[in-house]
């Protein structure tokens, strides 16, 4: 009488109680499919039918109501052996697929990304983001990871998928010719070469990737805050566009090292104080550097006038204010600007058939507009009282 204790299921169906639930198969125990059962697929879902002792995916159901008759089961009928009409219950496993998007899936490295970069060398970053799957092939999922599993969720995956996405991740970003201070604006183009690449494997097993992000790249602190220092020291210019900001850049780093070695004298013994040293003169080296560029002018200097020809020409002088460059000016010019007050002794001046900038009081052509030297001892504050 072992047999009353099975009966025919006519009502084959799967309501959905969770959201990280990828796959369930129904639960049929012993009992056996009914002659003309109804299989019920709600919208974003799937049912595949599997022979039972077998592995051979057989029949798949798109979401509807759906009559389990040889019509509608042709795959299974046959594995099945029904020659003669499909007329006694059967015994099958039917698994259910969630064909709706598995969102804000995350990804992020566990070690840093050494990359090398033009003017920084090597260093490290790290990034993260997020992915959205779905099922796209319910038959190759099954086959190809979820085999007998019957409640399939979606962290039994995510490892496998996370390892083959920080390994697309690690290469791309090694191969890319990176620039530090453009990597904030690269985000939307690294996601799309990155998306394409994983579409490949996460194909193979029957899902599609729909969305795929890198939420952020960071940097180690120190090349961050060089980045910034950069920014301030070159106006807003990069390396590549800024002949003087590497010079800067060096000068700066030695600068840093050089404060280390002062808030910690006794970490270098003898040698700190040598390299100190040799920092100190290579800074100055640079400070020197990127001084003289600063004051050489950038044209080719045409030849020298010829002597008492610079009244007749008119000789005109460019002028440094506040670091920048002003003119060039006429004598009559710098006459006004002398006796309002803005052009002044110690201010720098340039002409063409000069060297070098010079300052105003000590060019004979110009320490006339400036009037008389004070007394010595005597306040400049102006003329003495009338009798």
């Amino acid at each position: 009488m072992g047999w009353l204790s099975g009966q025919f299921i006519d009502i084959i169906e799967w309501l959905d109680d969770g959201q990280d639930t990828m796959v369930y198969r129904f639960e049929r125990h012993n009992n056996e499919i009914k002659n003309g059962a109804k299989l019920v697929v709600r919208p974003g879902q799937a049912a595949v039918f599997v022979n039972e002792g077998s592995t051979s995916v057989a029949d798949v159901f798109e979401p509807g109501t759906h009559e389990l008759t040889t019509a509608n089961l042709p795959i299974l009928s046959t594995l099945m052996g029904w020659k003669h009409g499909f007329e006694s219950p059967f015994k099958a496993e039917v698994y259910f697929f969630k064909t709706t998007k598995f969102t804000d899936l995350k990804w992020g490295t566990r070690a840093p990304i050494t990359v090398e970069c033009a003017g920084y060398g090597m260093f490290d970053l790290r990034a993260n983001g997020s992915y959205v799957i779905q099922i796209a092939d319910p038959a190759k999922f099954l086959t190809e990871k979820v085999g007998t599993d019957g409640n399939f969720e979606v962290d039994e995956i995510s490892n496998d998928l996370r390892e083959e996405i920080l390994m697309n991740v690690s290469d791309h970003l090694g191969e890319m010719e990176l620039n530090p201070a453009k990597l904030t604006g690269k985000m939307k183009d690294i996601s799309e070469d990155l998306q394409a690449p994983l579409q490949e494997y996460f194909g193979t097993l029957g899902l599609e990737i729909t969305r795929f992000r890198v939420g952020s790249i960071s940097m180690p602190d120190d090349v961050r805050k060089e980045l910034m220092e950069m920014s301030r020291l070159s106006a807003g210019k990069l390396a590549n566009a800024d002949p003087n900001a590497m010079q800067n850049l060096t000068a700066l780093r030695a600068s840093r090292a050089m404060g280390d070695l002062a808030n910690n004298p006794g970490a270098g013994g003898v040698a700190g104080a040598g390299m100190g040293m040799g920092m100190g003169m290579m800074m100055g080296n640079q400070m020197g550097a990127a001084a003289t560029s600063a004051t050489q002018p950038a044209a080719t200097q045409a030849a020298p006038p010829l002597p008492g020809a610079a009244a007749a020409t008119g000789t005109e002088y460019t002028v440094a204010i506040n670091d920048e460059k002003y003119g060039p000016y006429n004598l009559t010019h710098l006459q006004k600007m002398a006796d309002d007050g803005s052009f002044k002794t110690d201010m720098l001046v340039w002409a063409k058939g000069m060297g070098a900038w010079t300052k105003a009081g000590e060019v004979p052509e110009l320490s006339d507009l400036f009037g008389p030297p004070p007394l010595p001892g005597v306040a400049d504050d102006g003329p003495p009282p009338l009798p």
